[in-house]
């Protein structure tokens, strides 16, 4: 996966850029107005904003809970900053061996505008540093970089800060001492080659010049790292639905047409299962009020069957004897389905009505119930799309 690393100059409102592959190994570089037109699906994008609106203190903090820590840091600030802790948006370390946190600060309404000048919805930015905080060295090395009239000086473990150049090449000397820096690497744009560093520290310099803000950042990118990432809480990266849409929308809309004519389907299902139970219900109602014409019709139905079996009145019926032989020999044939069944308590016989694949499938019926010793008239039979309807009279013998 090829890698965007960008710095943003939100003094003067310009992004330089780098794209390197997993080896890092430089593949582009170059300016640009929107990193946009730059980016390529599937990059990880990393960010450095310089700024001399950012603030970096390093606090001396108790060995504690990480959330402990967080928020002893507005009560740890309060006497170094002009106005409010609310006012702030701010990202600290994790506490070092020597108990103690750098914390990066920016005022709030800074912080907004700077993301919203970098927002694009066709990718997020997976972290943003500011570059004062970002340097890493090894022990007694200090970084300074030096941008035309503003500079950055950066002491190891010992705080950070942006000004004007003048400012801190003033104070450079006492700065380095009470660090306890022993070297400073410098980066150093071309345009400003005229100092003369050996009047300003004793401490061992390397020098570093670089052309543009490109070169500069080509040069600086190993001595980076991202571990004070600014992104977090309100302005932690937010997944771009906005985006996923616009590129699966067909998708979707395919994906919920065919779960709407699903739910459709079901029920359209529930609804012809309904139906049929209904009928069904019905239908126990005729065959029962025809078996006992005398039993009240306001009464519910399993009530009364209940209060008959307790009875033992059901068990002497013949109907319900060949109401259980019909549900037998239905069942174990799947070829034929019960559509509807009355009995005709005078001539003590029942019609069944069978839906059934093909005639011969009413034969066999025809051929079981005679077996069970019943007497069998087949009534009229019609074709009902791809099956047969017949009739059937059934009495036992």
């Amino acid at each position: 996966m090829s890698k965007l690393v960008f710095l943003y100059n939100a003094h003067e409102k310009r992004i330089s850029w780098l794209i390197a592959d997993d080896s890092e190994r430089l593949l582009k570089k170059g300016h640009s107005k929107d990193l946009s037109e730059v980016y390529e699906e599937g990059m990880e994008v990393k960010g450095f904003i310089f700024s001399p609106q950012f603030t970096s203190k390093r606090l001396e903090v108790p060995p504690t809970s990480k959330k402990q820590i967080m928020d002893s840091i507005p009560f740890l600030l309060e006497d170094h900053l002009i106005g409010s802790i609310e006012d702030y948006h701010f990202v600290s370390s994790s506490r070092n061996k020597e108990g103690e946190i750098l914390v990066s600060l920016i005022p709030i309404t800074t912080m907004e505008q700077e993301v919203n000048n970098l927002h694009n919805e066709e990718f997020f930015i997976h972290s943003l540093t500011s570059l004062e905080t970002a340097f890493k060295g090894e022990s007694g090395q200090s970084f300074m970089v030096i941008l035309k009239d503003l500079s950055i000086l950066s002491l190891g473990g010992n705080g950070s800060y942006c000004a004007e150049t003048t400012t801190i090449l003033e104070f450079l000397e006492t700065e380095l001492i009470e660090s306890n820096t022993s070297s400073l690497k410098v980066f150093q744009d071309k345009k400003t080659e005229h100092i003369d560093w050996k009047s300003y520290t004793k401490v061992k310099v390397d020098i570093e010049f670089f052309e543009d803000e490109v070169d500069f950042l080509e040069k600086v990118s190993p001595f980076l790292n991202d571990n004070l990432n600014l992104l977090q809480n309100s302005f932690a990266p937010k997944v771009m639905w906005s985006k996923y849409f616009h590129k699966w929308k067909y998708v979707l809309a395919g994906f919920l047409l065919v779960v709407t004519f699903y739910f459709l389907q079901i029920t359209l299902e529930i609804y012809q299962n309904n139906s049929a139970a209904l009928k069904l219900v019905d239908q126990s109602k005729s065959l029962y009020y025809s078996a006992f014409p005398n039993e009240p019709k306001n009464r519910d139905l399993k009530t009364q069957l209940r209060k008959k079996f307790r009875n033992n009145v059901l068990i002497k019926e013949p109907f319900l004897i060949t109401v259980q032989n019909i549900t037998e020999v239905i069942t174990n044939n799947e070829n034929v389905s019960l559509y509807s069944l009355v009995y005709d308590r005078n001539k003590n016989q029942i019609i069944v009505e069978l839906q059934c694949a093909q005639f011969e499938d009413l034969e066999n019926i025809k051929s079981i119930f005679l077996e069970k010793g019943y007497l069998i008239n087949v009534g009229s039979s019609k074709r009902v799309g791809n099956s047969i309807l017949s009739e059937i009279f059934l009495q036992k013998s």
